[in-house]
């Protein structure tokens, strides 16, 4: 049986860590005991966020920093021309292990850049994902998890089907995975589902195209051969993984790549020099004090994910995964990902400092790009990178949204909502926007009143009850904190996790 257990906590004030306020962050979270890959896809996709098993979702109207979303179309991704140069970069390393000057000029302009955190300079040398320390993440607040017995509860119910009212079964919810049922949608530019070659009226031929057609007139006039000579396009322009891959035998310096999941085997045999690395990665580039083994685990191994691996999913399955980066044998940087339904979701990246220079935040981006775009020729329902939150108010943020088809997530409607420097403008004016301009558009997963009686509700290690059953065995109501915990999450979500009220 596939279940989430959750225990909701309300919301709380904190800390924040892209303007240091203090007690102005604010936003609702949960602790989940453990949470099947699709409900968190579609948790994220109602703007919730985890760090370890803690998951949050920012009150954007409230907070210091309000927090959008982010993703990446790969199928329509497009290089800049600062990306080909952090490829060629790399390539040129791994062919000679050379550095020259200019780049070592540019590793120093990057960390300087880091330290004033300037993000319209941090394209080239910045980390993609890993910019900010551990410490900046919204943490969960300091009260005692309740004792539930995960592996209890799941044989107790092992029978159970769950297919009451609102309620799916696990067969449909793994045969659902390439569709997406939260009805979020995308918002398209006009004309954008039209191919580039489709015209109301014929184009122009162009004079070149008049000379060789009378030419061709010309030649079957006297009865010669009219055979058009077939060039292929000039120019081509060489696709994501013909730019990482452009690798040689020769190479002085091999880049191979490990793909883990956080409990696996392989994961602990690692742990060691994962662990160092990301300290030396935590205080050089942070100055942060280095933080113990159980707290790089708890953040950055511990998850609530568990790993399933349908017949119509990828082959590494979905979950929680270390994405290790090897230059011939040493660790050199790790990316901490979730592989959901629909997406890769980036959770961390670290790396060893030594090789600053080779801008590894924005090729790991690049990397995660390619894995979702390989994920996808297998799994087309998986085509999308979640870079986690945009932070438009937080200068050296805005970097995640120069990656190109890059979507934010309406915090109203839950639509997607192409990046397009007019909304820029507009975060520029006010820092909270609502992004569907259609003022009727709704939340179609809105959780009403009526929706009360479906929510599900974990009594005891082995019994979990709706809302009506709950009032009527334990006499009590709790009814506004179940029902903000319901319009957090939604409908579906709401009848589908199991909250814990022990």
């Amino acid at each position: 049986m596939d279940f989430t257990i959750i225990d909701y906590y309300g919301p709380q004030k904190s800390r924040c860590g892209y303007c240091k306020g203090v007690k102005c962050s604010i936003s609702s979270g949960m602790h989940a005991y453990t949470m099947t890959p699709k409900d968190y896809q579609d948790l994220i996709d109602r703007g919730w966020r985890r760090s370890g098993h803690y998951c949050y979702k920012q009150d954007n109207t409230k907070t210091c920093c309000p927090s959008y979303t982010i993703k990446c179309d790969v199928l329509n991704f497009k290089m800049s021309k600062s990306h080909k140069k952090i490829i060629k970069r790399m390539n040129r390393f791994l062919r000679d292990g050379k550095r020259d000057k200019n780049e070592e000029e540019e590793e120093v302009t990057a960390n300087v850049a880091n330290s004033k955190t300037d993000g319209d300079n941090m394209e080239d040398g910045s980390n993609i994902i890993g910019d900010c320390s551990i410490r900046d993440e919204v943490q969960a607040p300091n009260i005692p998890l309740k004792d539930v017995n995960v592996e209890a509860f799941a044989k107790a119910n092992e029978k159970d089907i769950l297919n009451e009212e609102g309620r799916c079964q696990p067969s449909c919810e793994t045969n659902s995975m390439g569709t997406n049922n939260n009805k979020t949608k995308m918002k398209e530019t006009p004309d954008s589902s039209k191919k580039s070659t489709d015209y109301v009226n014929p184009p122009c031929k162009k004079a070149k195209q008049m000379r060789l057609e009378r030419k061709l007139a010309k030649q079957a006039a006297k009865g010669l051969p009219t055979v058009v000579e077939c060039k292929g396009p000039k120019n081509q322009e060489k696709s994501l993984k013909e730019f990482l891959n452009a690798s040689n035998p020769d190479d002085k310096h091999k880049l191979k790549f490990k793909v883990i999941h956080v409990k696996s085997e392989d994961f602990f045999k690692t742990l060691p020099i994962s662990y160092a690395l990301y300290k030396k990665y935590q205080t050089r580039i942070h100055n942060d004090p280095p933080n113990e083994e159980q707290e790089y685990l708890d953040f950055l191994q511990r998850s609530p994910l568990k790993l399933s691996k349908p017949s119509d999913g990828p082959s590494s399955g979905y979950g929680s995964f270390h994405q290790q980066y090897y230059l011939d044998d040493q660790l050199i940087a790790v990316a901490v990902i979730d592989i959901l339904p629909y997406c890769v979701s980036s959770v961390y990246f670290f790396y060893d400092p030594d090789y600053s220079f080779l801008s590894l935040g924005t090729y790991s981006s690049l990397r995660e790009i390619e894995l979702v775009q390989d994920l996808a020729r297998t799994v087309p329902a998986l085509k999308y990178y979640y870079m986690g939150f945009y932070i438009h108010s937080c200068p050296k943020m805005r970097y995640k949204g120069k990656l190109s088809s890059s979507y934010l997530l309406c915090p109203e409607a839950y639509t997607w909502h192409p990046l397009t420097d007019e909304i820029r403008l507009k975060l520029d004016t006010c820092k909270y926007q609502r992004f569907n301009e259609d003022p009727n558009a709704k939340d179609d997963n809105e959780f009403k009143d009526s929706d009360m009686d479906l929510v599900l509700l974990m009594i005891d290690q082995r019994t979990y009850v709706k809302y009506r059953q709950y009032r009527e065995i334990t006499g009590t109501d709790d009814r506004d904190l179940i029902f903000e915990y319901g319009k957090l999450v939604g409908k579906p979500l709401a009848h589908r996790m199991l909250y814990v009220k022990m």
